[in-house]
């Protein structure tokens, strides 16, 4: 079987500051939150633009926009392929607007820099390097 699926990352960018937010992964290990870029499934049907804001928007409430596609990625997952937009979004709202639904525990602006102190995901690191935001 050829199973694919499309994903979408929202790098959200604030003059030379980034969002990222920290989401609930497993209550079992004693630090159960990871720091990330907004990130999530496009669904059947959906237009990947659509998604993007989608995803802002359910994680702190807040419409976001999109500035540029920034990079695409690619990967097996088992027998399935994971296929990703990577896009740069700004928001208008500040910080006082945000909501949380209840996996996610906080939000921290932070310079390119900090990255590799925040995102653990070493994929998406290595997709990064290079890219301008």
């Amino acid at each position: 079987m050829n199973d694919l699926f499309l994903r979408v990352k929202g790098i959200v960018k604030k003059d030379d500051k980034y969002l990222v937010i920290k989401r609930w992964v497993d209550d079992r290990i004693p630090d159960p939150f990871v720091w990330e870029f907004f990130d999530g499934e496009v669904a059947h049907g959906e237009a990947p633009d659509m998604a993007v804001l989608r995803v802002i928007r359910d994680t702190i409430s807040v419409e976001g926009a999109i500035e540029k596609i920034v990079y695409t990625w690619s990967q097996m997952i088992g027998d399935t392929q994971c296929v990703g937009l990577a896009y740069v979004c700004n928001i208008e709202a500040d910080d006082a607007a945000f909501v949380l639904p209840e996996e996610f525990g906080g939000w921290e602006w932070i310079t390119r820099d900090q990255f590799e102190n925040y995102i653990e995901n070493r994929y998406v690191l290595k997709d990064l390097e290079g890219v301008v935001l």
